[in-house]
């Protein structure tokens, strides 16, 4: 059965360990997978306006039953609405999708602004790359922070952010970020961020807690140390990299649209101490979240030469794919 475990934010508010994921579900299958959650048992919805399925969301979690004040909904601020007279009226997009008057958590989704658009990748027609222009992030904090003071947001945070850029916000910032949403898993432990962000009294919430599977590279959920382990447990794969998320702190967010794994993915439990270390010893630093197309340094990891080279093959990539 589900710990029903939580972490206390510095904004006051409490988040539930256990979140359901909603990116890349599509939207004729995330409304059916936000109801069954919610009748299951997760109080805990992770959404974004870069989904593109927020409506689905929204119909989900009405469809549910659930009262609203009992579920936690994170909402997350896309690159093309950095410029502080941009902000609120994105969130107000949000809420309207998503059929609330508040979110529990709103984060700037990335450390990377995009020109105002109604493309989620505006191209820079003179280079032909995507267009990342500059817009300090302590501006968009400030706007984010007053949509705290208007109550249309309970706690807000950032995502993808390293321990560099949240110290540099830190410095001017009013209300402190309450969570970094992370690409965190067995393969990508981050165990020096995780601390810094301990010590500093912010949440971490992790998102593709099993690996990702869009690259066609080796999961942590599918590691045969990982196999092995749950089966000795009588537990499936994802059920051990879950419990093992949060018990190490982290708020984790598993996602799918099949109604037996979500109930699956919400079974969290307590590891035994030996098991839970075989799991630390498996940290590769393996990211697979890293968009290079967009030309940015984003985690401090990458040689110029590296994402320039990047850059020109995505460029590349969408000659041909316009040629046919």
């Amino acid at each position: 059965m589900a710990l029903n475990r939580s972490f206390k934010l510095n904004s006051g508010y409490s988040i539930p360990a256990v979140g359901l994921g909603t990116w890349q579900s599509g939207p004729n299958e995330v409304k059916e997978a936000v109801k069954s959650a919610l009748e299951i048992g997760y109080r805990h919805i992770d959404a974004a306006a870069v989904y593109g399925n927020e409506t689905e969301v929204g119909e989900g979690i009405k469809a549910s039953g659930v009262d609203r004040k009992d579920i936690f909904i994170t909402g997350k601020l896309w690159n093309t609405d950095h410029k502080p007279e941009d902000v609120e009226a994105a969130l107000d997009t949000t809420l309207k999708d998503l059929q609330t008057d508040y979110v529990d958590l709103y984060l700037i989704h990335w450390p990377v602004s995009f020109p105002r658009s109604s493309e989620r990748f505006p191209v820079d027609p003179t280079t032909g790359q995507i267009a990342v222009i500059d817009v300090p992030i302590i501006d968009t904090w400030r706007a984010m922070e007053e949509l705290v003071k208007k109550g249309k947001v309970r706690s807000i945070g950032v995502s993808n952010f390293t321990q560099a850029k949240m110290e540099s916000l830190l410095k001017d910032a009013t209300i402190p970020p309450a969570v970094n949403q992370i690409e965190a898993h067995a393969y990508l432990q981050q165990p020096k961020l995780l601390q810094w962000m301990k010590d500093n009294n912010i949440v971490a919430a992790a998102y593709s807690p099993l690996g990702n599977n869009i690259y066609n590279l080796p999961r942590a959920v599918d590691d045969p140390t990982v196999i092995s382990l749950a089966k000795e447990l009588g537990k499936e794969p994802a059920q051990l990299l879950i419990s093992w998320a949060v018990q190490r702190g982290t708020v984790v967010l598993p996602k799918s649209v099949t109604a037996s794994r979500i109930k699956d993915n919400f079974q969290d439990f307590e590891l035994p101490k030996d098991v839970f270390d075989k799991i630390l010893a498996l940290d590769k630093h393996h990211r697979y979240n890293f968009p290079a197309r967009l030309g940015v340094d984003i985690f401090d990891e990458v040689s110029p030469e590296s994402l320039k080279k990047s850059v020109e093959d995505w460029k590349e990539a969408q000659r041909k794919l316009k040629q046919g």
